[in-house]
């Protein structure tokens, strides 16, 4: 008879001395998970629609008159004006699932 195979030990969060004190051993769902993630998607992706916004404004002066590069740096802006309409859609969408069902997902 041949000799069965060990189950394996997997420790916990709180087992392990490095990680015994971060946030990661507060994470009991994924929706822990997810509100730690948003308190930084939003502000990074409001500083990433501005920076997309003063590149089409760059690119609009640095046209010169030339109408495709008038075009583009339009375009641009079209763009991060319509990218931050779906963030802040997004903020509003998430503030409104807090209130309805409850729970705490932006921890800020």
């Amino acid at each position: 008879m041949a000799n069965p195979t060990p189950t394996p030990i997997i420790p916990r969060i709180t087992d392990i001395p490095e990680l015994a004190g971060s946030n990661l051993k507060n994470w009991d769902s994924i929706s822990d998970i997810v509100s730690q993630a948003l308190a930084y998607v939003f502000p990074i992706a409001g500083i990433l629609v501005f920076i997309y916004l003063l590149y089409g404004g760059l690119n609009l002066m640095l046209a010169a008159g030339n109408e495709e590069g008038i075009r583009e740096g339009k375009a641009k802006i079209t763009n991060a004006l319509v990218g931050f309409l779906i963030i802040f859609a997004a903020y509003w969408v998430v503030q409104a699932l807090e209130i309805a069902l409850g729970v705490n997902l932006l921890n800020w």
